[in-house]
């Protein structure tokens, strides 16, 4: 049992491959946000140039 926990923690094996492929996906979130964001803001000046 004790080898079980040893594996299962956080600092086992599982639990840093959990850890990478969370901060893997919390990286990529927030380059995708990022890159929706400047489309967003790219949209708005071309926009706002339109109007004028």
């Amino acid at each position: 049992m004790e080898s079980l926990w040893l594996v299962l923690f956080w600092t086992g094996p599982i639990g840093i491959g959990i850890f990478l492929a969370l901060l893997g996906t919390f990286v990529w979130l927030l380059a995708k946000a990022d890159e929706v964001s400047k489309r967003t803001k790219a949209f708005s000046r071309e926009k706002g140039l339109e109007k004028k």
